[in-house]
């Protein structure tokens, strides 16, 4: 697998949230899980189809540091959008820059 250039590692609050009758927002926290901003500087075609090969599932496992635990964590996760910009070609070969999606926990 590519290893990013770059995971910003975040977490999402997931809730239920509404206004009373006096607009004071109201709710309760869920669960809160982990979101993973991925980036790759330059992938050549092979590297970027195993990328999207290993993401392919509606749901994947993932093994990352944990900024929380500072300890290696596998969690589940699925994909959001994913930004593939082409750069140029080299000898005949394809290679992409900047290319980026998000990774959110189950």
């Amino acid at each position: 697998m590519p290893t990013p250039s770059s995971m910003v590692p975040g977490e999402e609050d997931i809730g239920k949230w509404e206004r009373n009758a006096r607009g004071t927002m109201i709710g309760e926290i869920i669960a809160t899980k982990a979101k993973l901003e991925l980036s790759w500087s330059y992938l050549d075609a092979e590297h970027l189809q195993q990328l999207l090969t290993a993401i392919k599932p509606q749901f994947f496992n993932v093994t990352y540091t944990d900024p929380v635990t500072n300890a290696l964590r596998t969690a589940l996760f699925y994909k959001g959008g994913r930004s593939m910009p082409i750069m140029d070609y080299i000898n005949g070969v394809l290679r992409y820059k900047d290319v980026k999606f998000n990774i959110i926990e189950r």
